[in-house]
């Protein structure tokens, strides 16, 4: 059946918009048994996993995970468990470094789970997965190639208290360039110290939100197993955007097919006039997509359906997650050549600072078709849609890459952010004149509401090009380094997420920032 998106709100009126809120609160934690068997029925598959090894409808403890990851991952000769840090309730953090020890050359590959602490799916799949490597011929084949680390429970906190933010009510991937959250320091420094060229990380999607409460008689539900999210960012190296979608999202999409899951690019959705627009793809430094590929690596967040279901499904979303992340390492081993080449190029391309800095850019818009279930009868809706489209953006500002940016003293914090995304950082032995170019704030706007304890700020810059004394201490970053992607993602001062926007430096209208930028060699 298909519909005209004019129609989907025809009869959306007031009381409907009322209602939207009343829909999502219903429909949490349900799924209906005719859903469920036509569309999302539990797979033939036998599962060892913590929690699909219980006899009770429930999830696995921290205590019992802890003790499945001691008894079926720790016992084994290549695999080590490390406790990374403790969260603020002082729970251990484990993660898990798979590796038969060979010198031959590899590529790191960083799998994460349960970022947030309802999506549980991911963490099993990845548990099942471990076992799997250390316990079979495949498995072995595996490690001659690849050096994996696991962290199946990255908010442990979020997960017993089975909420999606972390005990300190912090949303752990959208702190990833202001790290409020000591678990989001934590995770960073061991993602940082591991040095991925590969990094996956597991989440879980709401099939019912309020916006689809006018597509059918009583609403709708979004149809798929599973969907992608690839970051389109584009001050990520080109060839590492085009490799996560064309090697391992597609061909992940395949192994989906395989086995009988459905498949689509992750979105959320928004009102549009009377209609429904959707936004397809990341383009955000705060979250995992894009914050890891800044590190020069392979990276792609994978979402399967499962918020709000509790334990319904749970083997379907359990399995699907496994069905991709295993097909990730086999792609890895069937591109591993090209795949060496496209990171190496990457790195290349970042250490000669060639390329301009992308500060800010448009999605562009396309129309897509999109599967939804009435929930009335079970039936599914082709939609045809509007999508903001982040995985092709516009750029919008443009600046020249700098050679590096030199920072006044007493800017701990930044300078704190940015060892923390891997940057050398070094600092001037004696004052000195250097030329520089600075920026001066021009218009400066801050949000109505706070968002996790802060009014998020919108400037505009202007450069103003001059030669200014620099005191004994002050910091200088050079871009000819391995992460100096990040650095620009969050000193630019019109960037989305960075130090400017989430109030990490404060400044206002008519201030010079406290950072310049160094276009060329100082004599």
């Amino acid at each position: 059946m298909k519909m005209d998106p004019r129609q989907l709100r025809t009869h959306k009126n007031q009381v409907i918009l009322i209602l939207a809120f009343f829909f999502c609160t219903m429909l949490s934690g349900q799924q209906s048994g005719l859903i469920t068997q036509r569309y999302f029925k539990d797979p033939d598959v036998k599962f060892d996993t913590p929690t699909l090894s219980l006899d009770e409808n429930r999830f696995a403890t921290y205590e019992e995970i802890l003790n499945w990851i001691e008894s079926n991952i720790a016992v084994h000769v290549n695999a080590s468990v490390r406790i990374i840090g403790t969260t603020p309730l002082g729970r251990d953090i484990p993660v898990i470094y798979l590796s038969n020890g060979s010198s031959a050359p590899k590529l790191r590959v960083w799998f994460q789970g349960l970022l947030h602490g309802n999506e549980p799916a991911g963490g099993e799949a990845l548990l099942f997965l471990a076992k799997e490597i250390l316990t079979t011929a495949e498995g072995e084949n595996i490690l001659d190639n690849l050096d994996i680390a696991i962290l199946p429970i990255a908010n442990i906190d979020g997960y017993i208290a089975n909420t999606r933010r972390s005990s300190n009510g912090y949303d752990l991937n959208r702190d990833q360039t202001k790290f409020a959250d000591p678990v989001s320091r934590i995770i960073k420094a061991a993602f940082i110290s591991w040095q991925a060229d590969l990094a996956f990380d597991f989440h879980e999607f709401q099939p019912t939100r309020r916006e689809y409460a006018g597509i059918g008689e009583d609403g709708a539900s979004i149809s798929y197993d599973v969907l992608f999210l690839p970051s389109g960012y584009l001050n990520i190296p080109s060839g590492l955007r085009k490799a996560s979608v064309d090697i391992f999202q597609k061909e992940a999409e395949a192994a989906l097919e395989r086995n009988g899951y459905t498949h689509n690019f992750y979105f959320t959705a928004g009102d549009y006039g009377d209609s429904i627009m959707l936004n397809k793809g990341a383009q955000s430094p705060h979250s995992s997509s894009t914050s890891y590929a800044l590190s020069n690596a392979v990276s792609l967040l994978v979402e399967t359906r499962g918020i709000g279901l509790g334990r319904t499904s749970f083997a379907r979303r359990t399995h699907s997650a496994r069905v991709v992340a295993g097909e990730f390492l086999l792609s890895a081993l069937r591109h591993k050549e090209e795949l060496t080449t496209i990171i190496n190029e990457a790195r290349n391309e970042t250490l000669s600072g060639k390329t301009d800095v992308v500060v800010t850019s448009t999605p562009s818009v396309c129309y897509r078709d999109i599967d939804f279930i009435d929930l009335s009868d079970g039936m599914l809706l082709k939609l045809r849609m509007r999508v903001n489209d982040a995985e092709n953006l516009n750029p919008e500002i443009v600046r020249p890459r700098p050679k590096g940016y030199i920072i006044e003293p007493g800017h701990e914090k930044e300078i704190e952010v940015l060892k923390l995304l891997g940057l050398e950082i070094t600092q001037l032995r004696k004052g000195k004149k250097l030329k520089v170019q600075s920026y001066l704030i021009e218009k400066y706007e801050e949000s109505e509401t706070e968002w996790e304890g802060i009014r998020t700020a919108s400037v505009s810059a202007r450069l103003i090009s001059q030669r200014l004394p620099f005191a004994k201490g002050s910091y200088y970053v050079d871009l000819r380094q391995k992460n100096a992607n990040y650095v620009i993602s969050v000193m630019e001062p019109e960037a989305v997420n960075g130090f400017v926007s989430y109030r990490v430096t404060t400044t206002f209208q008519g201030d010079t920032l406290p950072w310049h930028r160094i276009e060329e060699r100082n004599r």
